[in-house]
């Protein structure tokens, strides 16, 4: 394996990641964005309010997009087994 491939299986497995967490990391950050605009205009000041938020959004959107994820990291980790056979 050349320095080649090993920047090539780092640069997939980087993109694999990205897509993995972008969808959860996008709910937080609007999650967080409405909430904090909420607050503002409202004066409420409960940080509570926003963590309870964000968690309940985080884990729907794991559940919601947790076949995605088994399938991507599926797919990565046999493309990996292949070329690890290939070594030999």
């Amino acid at each position: 394996m050349g320095i080649q491939e090993a920047i090539g299986v780092s640069y997939e497995a980087l993109i694999v990641i990205i897509k993995i967490t972008f969808p959860t990391l996008a709910i937080t950050a609007a999650v967080g964005l409405v909430m904090t605009i909420f607050q503002s205009v409202t004066n409420i000041n409960e940080s509570t309010l926003q963590q309870d938020l964000k968690i309940f959004g985080t884990l729907l959107i794991l559940f919601i997009t947790a076949p995605a994820i088994y399938i991507a990291l599926r797919d990565y980790t046999l493309v990996i087994f292949e070329r690890i056979a290939m070594l030999q």
